[in-house]
């Protein structure tokens, strides 16, 4: 789990492999290890300096600089640097490493301090997910274990929760109710729980049936309560977990329901046929666009 292939490196930096070995052999930086069988590698410490070096050369410093360069010396630049996108990849960065290292306490301590700076949208939304997308390249490479995203996704879930709380209200009547969900065998509930979140604050009613739902369960919920807006989001899914399938199935118990979906699944699966009543929204910008329009 602690050797990194140089894709795996170019897909979490944006550095192409051919220029990685540039900076390997022409100024010696961040040489990769190699296995028994002569087979490239970089460990966790090795992807900490490259995160670094991608950013720093990213902003316009040359590798001849930052070969010259302190781990201090690159820590103080990073941070000082003004430019909003850049100080969130920083802090993403920060994050990763957090992550690698498991130090939640770490993790825990720089979503707080971005919370009580930036709020809990701005957090959500421009930290965490892009986080998450890089977590989500280190898990389908398989190189992070499930407890690494298990420690640090129990802490963005603590985080919005406790914001729904500060935001539930009682239900009005008069108000549109969503039922929110996630499929069998799915469990990822950051992206659903902030959709909740979402809708509390702008005054709607939501029953939230959260993770590994049936989706029987779902129809006996939405029939019983009469709930025309169903919003599920998928991340994963099970091994064999069918998102066309279970689209279609979905659609079919709920001829007059308003179905969205959301998620990483439907963003990177090209979907067609797709039945009136659903509406796929891969990113989170378009599903609070989506969303605004129907409050």
């Amino acid at each position: 789990m602690n050797r990194f292939s140089i894709k795996d490196v170019e897909n979490l930096t944006g550095i192409k492999a051919h220029t990685l070995r540039i900076w390997e052999q022409r100024y010696g930086m961040v040489v990769p290890q190699r296995t028994d069988t002569n087979i490239r590698y970089y460990n966790s410490d090795d992807l900490k300096q490259i995160l670094k070096i991608a950013l720093l050369n990213q902003q316009g410093y040359k590798i001849s600089r930052i070969k010259s360069m302190s781990d201090a010396e690159m820590n103080e630049v990073l941070h000082k640097t003004s430019d909003a996108e850049f100080q969130y990849n920083i802090l993403i960065n920060d994050l990763l490493e957090a992550t690698i290292d498991m130090d939640t306490f770490r993790f825990d301590s720089m979503l707080n301090s971005h919370i009580k700076k930036n709020g809990i949208e701005d957090t959500v939304e421009h930290l965490v997910f892009g986080f998450l997308e890089k977590v989500g390249i280190l898990w389908m490479s398989d190189h992070i274990m499930p407890a690494h995203e298990h420690l640090v996704s129990n802490i963005i879930v603590r985080k919005i929760i406790s914001a729904i709380e500060k935001v539930q209200q009682k239900p009005k009547p008069e108000q549109t109710t969503f039922l929110l969900f996630l499929p069998e065998a799915e469990n990822h509930e950051t992206g659903l729980l902030y959709v909740q979140y979402f809708l509390l604050k702008q005054g709607k009613n939501v029953v939230y049936l959260g993770s590994d739902t049936p989706i029987d369960q779902v129809q006996y919920v939405s029939t019983t309560l009469n709930i025309k807006n169903l919003y599920t989001h998928v991340t994963a899914g099970s091994g064999d977990f069918d998102i066309t399938r279970y689209i279609k199935k979905l659609a079919e118990l709920h001829p007059g329901c308003n179905i969205m979906i959301s998620g990483l699944l439907v963003q990177r699966r090209k979907l067609l046929n797709i039945p009136e009543n659903v509406t796929i929204l891969p990113s989170l910008g378009e599903a609070k666009a989506h969303l605004y329009k129907m409050l």
